[in-house]
């Protein structure tokens, strides 16, 4: 197989795409975060069942901030292979542009996956949040 400038080239608009969308799930949560301790963190009572939910959901809260810096190293540390790639094609080196390529691949698949998590872990948040109206405390 034959890589050439225009296979790589097409990775160029999809890997700031996806920085941009983890970098917008960072500010939200970073955001979430400061509120909730803007509003809690002074009375917070351990033995309140809402403190309770509060502090859980917290720490997932924790867990995401996580997952979504590890996605924005991967998405840009796949940003750099992808320019690398073109880069070792423009000085016609085929079979460094494929050993670069396929870590690109492999960086962005690991990106995807570790999103993919985030959001369960988003969505456990959430439900922590709207168990409060459950009415099952």
């Amino acid at each position: 197989m034959t890589l050439d400038l225009t296979t790589a080239a097409l990775m160029l608009p999809a890997i700031p795409f996806l920085m941009l969308a983890f970098g917008t799930r960072f500010t939200v949560v970073s955001e979430l975060i400061r509120k909730i301790h803007d509003e809690y963190a002074a009375d917070i009572d351990l033995d309140d069942v809402r403190a309770k939910r509060m502090l859980a959901e917290i720490s997932t809260l924790k867990k995401r901030l996580l997952m979504i810096q590890i996605n924005q190293t991967l998405a840009s540390l796949s940003f750099l292979a992808n320019l690398l790639t073109i880069f070792a094609l423009y000085i016609d080196s085929q079979y460094v542009s494929k050993l670069l390529f396929g870590v690109v691949l492999g960086l962005l698949m690991l990106a995807i996956i570790l999103f993919m998590i985030e959001i369960g872990i988003a969505t456990k948040s959430l439900n922590l949040h709207l168990s409060d109206l459950d009415g099952n405390d």
